[in-house]
């Protein structure tokens, strides 16, 4: 959706379904995809799965899983078309930007901030990125199929385990996480892998400029 913002004719592809995107979609491999048709477009964003990356690989069921950055870059700079790879923090990209909720003004409607902190390799240089300003009391953070008030926990967990009691359960509903990332259309779980649209908007804004030249 930001793509499609910025000025772009979005094509997505995904080897699974995915019924609520809203531009044409390709079930199939995408590295599959890119390789036969990669040449047909004028830029291409890639998000290779974050699972090896994210927080989440410390928990102690989690199932190891391979790295695609490295074939993706590397198929990127043989079709030689402008890129973008987007991935979690801790992901192995090459000197990335990084973005979050509050450079924005991304929150729910009572004021809470999107904390959602993606990094963006890409082929051309961006040089002026928004400020990330986590001022506020409250921040909404979208993950594991849930939308929870990080600050609030952060503050509990540091507290001296011995006095700090069970953690708070406190839980943003569906409509306030869509208010914050800005994606009317997704469920809980589709939020939780998703990007906001201010985000690939404001690249692709700074990647038109590469193309009008």
């Amino acid at each position: 959706m930001g793509y499609h913002r910025a000025g772009f004719e979005v094509t997505g592809v995904d080897i699974r379904p995915q019924p609520r995107y809203p531009f044409r979609f390709v079930q199939g491999d995408a590295l599959e995809y890119l390789r036969d048709h990669g040449h047909e477009f004028d830029a291409i964003h890639a998000s290779p799965p974050c699972q090896a990356h994210c927080a989440l690989k410390t928990m102690w069921n989690y199932r190891k899983h391979e790295s695609l950055i490295e074939p993706t870059r590397e198929l990127l700079q043989s079709i030689g078309k402008p890129w973008i790879i987007e991935n979690v923090e801790g992901a192995p990209l090459i000197n990335p930007i990084t973005l979050c909720g509050t450079m924005f003004g991304l929150q729910t409607p009572d004021g809470a901030q999107l904390k959602r902190h993606r990094l963006f390799e890409t082929s051309f240089d961006i040089l002026m990125v928004p400020l990330c300003n986590h001022a506020g009391l409250r921040t909404v953070g979208i993950y594991g199929d849930k939308a929870r008030d990080i600050a609030m926990e952060k503050r509990h967990y540091s507290k001296p385990k011995e006095t700090r009691g069970r953690p708070p359960q406190i839980q943003f509903s569906l409509d306030a996480a869509r208010a914050a990332m800005g994606i009317e259309w997704g469920s809980m779980k589709e939020l939780s892998q998703a990007i906001p649209p201010a985000y690939t908007e404001f690249i692709g804004r700074e990647l038109q400029k590469i193309l009008n030249r």
